[in-house]
């Protein structure tokens, strides 16, 4: 028995790059889990130039106007005197702040900060998300290609049964070689009604992830970005690139960034201020008339005591600044544990593709030299089912490791932030 030539195919093959690049951009193109991403680093841009405005000029206009009915008593004088008049008045003023003691340049410096981080996040969702997708239509390929080979196998099998009963028939075999021939079909066949199991979940994990169904034609991409070339090379380019442990560190710069403005927050605030004002209809002792009003002034403030509501909201950045940084010390040796596996899974299912390459081709001569000895009446029917199931066993194995080994390809990509 030979492994099924369409079922190779599709595991050695790689998917042209257009094809490739086409299936994974619509990917990253209509991703739900993607665009909130992005939506959340959009958010936090939008942040960054909230905060920026603090530092410039704010210019705030208050106008009025009304009825105003009034009514006087004079000492002395019996009776009251009624009056109505429509008080109008505009007033603009201009504050920019000079010195804010460090507060609003943490509070940029924070939302900087964030910004960057929400970036690299988005990065490392749109990595995991092409982690994913390569995951899926490998998944697909390899449930396809293993359905494949258990049909041909049970083909095979029940070819056997076939032959076994002929023999049986012209007093050639045994009962016993029948009932042999027999298990294993109902093997066969039960191993491809598990095949037909697995391909089904494999094709409803593709269409969650790409909300489609798969393809007809199909195969597993293959990784054109560079791999490091060593484990040492692999973990310095992780620590220096990857997307986790970057948004990590700019947690920590925002976390800093945020204990400074909330520390500035105590200090005192030096502004800036010019008023121009215009009132008509005002009263002035009993006359009425209009008035002009033109200031610029220097105005500082210090609170000194809020009833310890700042001084927590310091200590309660400075707690958040540390957990930061744990976090980043946590992040980095997870960065670290994850390239380590991944190079290895690498390295190993490189070693396993060569040894399964070897055992399927031993397994396949194998089966063919009991097959030529079963037509001598030097081998049982048994020993040429064993041989037919090892071979299978061996092709699937093969299978197996070709798709291990791409994914493992993109997985250390993913680890270094390659992808």
């Amino acid at each position: 028995m030979h492994l099924p030539k369409i079922a190779l195919a599709a595991l050695l093959l790689p998917l042209p790059a257009a094809a490739q690049d086409d299936l994974l951009a619509e990917l990253v193109k209509t991703s739900p889990a993607l665009a909130v991403a992005e939506e959340e680093a959009k958010a936090a841009r939008a942040d960054l130039w909230a905060a920026r405005g603090s530092r410039l000029p704010q210019l705030r206009v208050e106008a009025q106007a009304g009825t105003l009915e009034e009514t006087f008593r004079i000492n002395g004088v019996p009776g009251e005197l009624s009056a109505t008049r429509d008080p109008a008045g505009a007033t603009a003023t201009l504050e920019q702040t000079v010195f804010a003691s460090g507060r609003i340049g943490g509070a940029i410096g924070a939302a900087k900060a964030q910004a960057s981080g929400a970036e690299l996040q988005y990065n490392a969702a749109r990595q995991d998300l092409i982690l994913a997708g390569v995951t899926a239509i490998a998944d697909v390929v390899l449930a396809r290609a293993v359905l494949s080979e258990r049909r041909d196998n049970e083909a095979v099998i029940r070819s056997r049964l076939d032959e076994s009963t002929a023999r049986r028939t012209a007093g050639l075999a045994t009962r016993t070689d029948v009932r042999q021939s027999e298990a294993r079909v109902a093997l066969a066949s039960a191993e491809r009604i598990a095949a037909e199991g697995q391909l089904a979940q494999a094709e409803a994990r593709f269409e969650r992830v790409f909300g489609k169904a798969a393809p007809s034609t199909l195969a597993i991409p293959k990784a054109s970005a560079p791999l490091p070339s060593d484990l040492q090379s692999a973990v310095d380019r992780a620590l220096t690139s990857n997307p986790d442990l970057a948004a990590s560190v700019a947690g920590r710069k925002a976390a800093e960034q945020a204990v400074r403005s909330e520390r500035g927050a105590l200090l005192p605030q030096v502004s800036v201020r010019g008023t121009a004002s215009y009132a008509e209809n005002e009263r002035f002792g009993i006359e009425l008339g209009e008035a002009e009003q033109f200031a610029v002034t220097l105005n500082g403030r210090w609170d000194i005591f809020r009833g310890g509501s700042g001084y927590a909201s310091t200590r309660a950045a400075k707690r958040r600044a540390r957990g930061a940084d744990e976090r980043v010390r946590d992040t980095r040796r997870i960065v670290r544990e994850q390239t380590v596996a991944a190079w290895t899974g690498l390295i190993t299912a490189r070693a396993a593709a060569q040894a399964r390459e070897a055992q399927v081709l031993a397994a396949r001569l194998s089966a063919e030299g009991v097959a030529a000895e079963f037509s001598s009446g030097r081998r049982t029917r048994l020993d040429v089912l064993d041989a037919d199931r090892e071979e299978t066993l061996a092709e699937v194995g093969l299978l197996t490791t070709r798709r291990d080994l791409a994914i493992a390809e993109f997985a250390l990509l993913r680890a270094v932030g390659g992808l």
